[in-house]
């Protein structure tokens, strides 16, 4: 006989193994990224500190596991082989739905995704019992854990603007006190501020977050809640005596002291507070297992009421959790790619924006730059203008690796943050992490004045995409894992087979597509000239290149749409919309980097960001005249309206043809050309002839009335951009030319 619940038990663990990995990649954003944006150390230093906190605080995650057992549902309502198909369900589903994220760098939320895995897998698997046992409908009431449930939810969706406005009004105060020229003031403040802030963390953390775990003493807990305000003013004291020490004998800046130690805190209450996220579920089934092991009675036969008791997790599961955890931390490339979404959009300087802007993003940043000019009507016009000198931010030094914020705001992010998920903690309330550390994060810059009028409306569309994201996760949670279970409900163990080759199939195929497009995506947009002052001969190879792969992807759509012109067939071109957009994204952001590549050029050298700023607005130009040509014929086509007639085929075959001559030409590697100005010149009017003639003819149709005016239309404007196309392949050239001369 297979031992079927033996294999069901090897799954659950095999899938926290993966849940661990995938769990960690999209999660370690919350207590990397004001570490690493600020630079408060080296990439490895912040990984030992925060792989600390990890090991250390899985110990602290114990009371969390009631949350996978009977947090959500009610277990007595269930009999074993059933409760098996609600954690194996949820499992697969969070398996699948958190790699997803990583794979497109989304900062999801682990415990989100788990509390509605386990609504809908419980909820469905609950209603196929009442339906097979020919039960009434009114004993739904008995499937959920209604009032936990609902004290979960309103807790996560309160800690989002918790998180939003504490991060804003204590960073606020910060900062005023601080300044962006904080220096100073850290000499005066810095080691009271940051006896304060290690206090803080002391406090949420040991006493509150840490108090509920078994390891540590109950009498230890005891004796410092008894003497809470003795104890906290011992470490205030402390902790501002040893850094004035330090700061007076070796120079250390009190601010990295926090964000270090914020960094090992934040990790810590990460882990204690989200390991359930990854293990709870398996640890849960193991633990069903063992309970109907021990009863002798049939599968479907024992209720799972045993799981409301109050049950200890190995600590072997503890210790080999939290290794897994930081071995993943180390060698995970995606989780470098969830810190980048939530570092960019926290960032105090301009640059390119991950996210567009979209209509309710301008009508918030729309309401409140009309609030502000209101609030400016009311308050003392000398308040003011204090409160803008004190957020006046310096001029920035030349760098060619800036930090995204400071030193101050990564402070507060941490303590902040670990505050708030330490005090869920010790409520057993999952917090999550993610909405707290993300809102507390944007909450800081928004302080900070970090979205300002040229970069708010980004801002606040890529944190209205992100908290969407965690909303739709929501519901994608829990439709999957109501799906997960109806299928493994009525396939049994040949269900729990196919999705284990799903998992895996779906996982490697992710991994794969993740570094395909981490590759291509490097190779494609203009690198990051490493130097600190760059040279005009860095330009003219960046510049060709660029060219050079701009001009391949132009072609090839310019080649789809005459396609599209010619055949009945156009669904190539409908494919390449991703195409389109992803060129004209291109663009943009080559034309961000140009400042960045200005601003680092020696300062005598103009001629350099001319000539760099030509070839953008060139490619630019071509770009649009290509999107346009194809976005006009896909509608065409769309609108199953009838192709050109042989006359204009012809012609688009012949400019086709000259068309590729051109984009060789000024595609060519070769510096010294054989073709020269004076020729080149000819075969642009040469060109320009053809579709100026094939122009007139359009027109005397259209006179003559043999030519539908859609049609007529459509002709002249590809025609008319073909023109423009040229002219700018022309200028192109002959920029390329000029450049290969020498200078002076």
């Amino acid at each position: 006989m297979i031992p079927v619940y033996e294999i069901f038990v090897g799954i659950l663990f095999l899938l926290a193994f993966v849940d661990l990995l995938v769990g960690v990649s999209n999660d370690a954003v919350n207590f990397l990224n004001s570490a690493i944006g600020s630079k408060v150390a080296s990439f490895r230093v912040i990984l030992i500190i925060a792989s600390l906190g990890i090991l250390i605080g899985t110990f602290s995650s114990e009371g969390m596991m009631t949350i996978a057992r009977n947090g959500i549902f009610q277990p007595e309502f269930f009999p074993f082989d059933k409760v098996m198909v609600v954690f194996l369900a949820v499992m697969f589903t969070d398996v699948i739905l958190l790699d997803v994220y990583n794979s497109y760098g989304l900062p999801t939320s682990t415990t989100v995704s788990l509390i509605f895995e386990l609504l809908g897998s419980s909820l469905m698997v609950g209603l196929l019992i009442l339906v097979d046992t020919d039960q009434s409908v009114s004993a739904i009431k008995d499937i959920l854990n209604y009032k936990n449930a609902l004290y979960i939810l309103s807790g996560i969706m309160l800690s989002v603007v918790v998180a939003f406005f504490s991060g804003s009004i204590i960073h606020f105060f910060t900062r005023l006190l601080f300044t962006f020229r904080f220096r100073k003031n850290l000499v005066r403040f810095g080691s009271a501020f940051t006896g304060l802030s290690l206090t803080a963390i002391f406090y949420f953390l040991i006493l509150k977050g840490a108090a509920n775990s078994s390891w540590v003493p109950r009498e230890s807990v005891s004796y410092l809640l008894e003497n809470l305000w003795h104890v906290l003013l011992i470490a205030f004291v402390s902790f501002a005596i040893i850094t004035e020490i330090l700061m007076r004998t070796v120079g250390v800046n009190p601010l990295k002291i926090i964000v270090l130690a914020g960094t090992f805190s934040l990790a810590m209450a990460f882990a204690g507070n989200d390991l359930v996220n990854f293990i709870g579920v398996s640890i849960a089934g193991f633990t069903s297992y063992t309970l109907w092991v021990s009863s002798g009675l049939p599968a479907g036969d024992f209720m799972m009421d045993g799981l409301n008791r109050a049950l200890s997790t190995p600590a072997w599961m503890l210790i080999i959790s939290g290794i897994v955890m930081v071995i993943t931390l180390w060698t995970n490339a995606k989780s470098r790619k969830v810190t980048e979404t939530e570092v960019s959009l926290g960032r105090q300087d301009e640059g390119d924006e991950r996210f567009q802007p979209n209509l309710f993003s301008r009508v918030l940043v729309g309401g409140a730059l009309y609030m502000g000019k209101f609030t400016q009507r009311i308050v003392p016009p000398d308040l003011v203008s204090n409160i803008d000198r004190r957020f006046k931010k310096p001029l920035k030094k030349k760098s060619k690796n800036p930090p995204a914020f400071d030193l101050l705001r990564a402070s507060v992010n941490l303590i902040v943050a670990s505050a708030l998920i330490a005090y869920g903690t010790s409520k057993k309330l999952p917090l999550s992490t993610t909405f707290v550390t993300f809102m507390v994060a944007m909450g800081t810059s928004f302080a900070d004045r970090a979205w300002g009028l040229e970069s708010a409306i980004y801002r606040v569309s890529g944190v209205l995409k992100v908290v969407g994201g965690w909303f739709l996760t929501a519901l994608v949670a829990f439709l999957s894992g109501a799906l997960v279970a109806l299928a493994l409900y009525y396939t049994s163990w040949v269900g729990v087979l196919v999705f284990v080759g799903i998992c895996f199939y779906l996982l490697v195929r992710s991994h794969v597509r993740f570094q395909h497009r981490e590759k291509t995506k490097k190779e494609f947009e203009a690198k990051v000239i490493q130097k600190e002052l760059i040279q005009f001969s860095d330009l003219v190879i960046e510049s060709r290149e660029n060219t050079l792969k701009t001009m391949k992807r132009i072609q090839k759509l310019l080649r789809l749409s005459f396609d599209g012109l010619r055949n009945e067939h156009f669904r190539s071109l409908a494919n390449e919309q991703r195409e389109m957009e992803s060129l004209v994204r291109n663009i943009d952001k080559l034309n961000t980097q140009l400042f960045k590549y200005i601003r680092r050029l020696e300062e005598s050298d103009s001629q350099g960001g001319r000539y760099y700023l030509q070839v953008i607005n060139q490619l630019q130009n071509l770009t649009q005249s290509a999107v346009f040509i194809a976005t006009t014929v896909l509608e065409h086509r769309r609108n199953l309206q009838s192709i050109p007639g042989k006359s204009f085929q012809r012609t688009l075959n012949i400019v086709e043809n000259r068309l590729k001559w051109h984009v060789n030409l000024l595609t060519d590697t070769d510096v010294v050309h054989p073709v020269n100005g004076t020729e080149l010149d000819k075969n642009q009017q040469e060109f320009l002839l053809i579709i100026e003639r094939e122009l007139d003819k359009t027109v005397t149709l259209v006179q003559q009335s043999k030519v539908n005016i859609r049609m007529a239309q459509l002709e002249i404007r590809i025609l008319m951009e073909l023109k423009d196309i040229v002219n700018e392949i022309h200028t192109l050239y002959k920029l390329q030319l000029q450049c290969s001369r020498p200078r002076g």
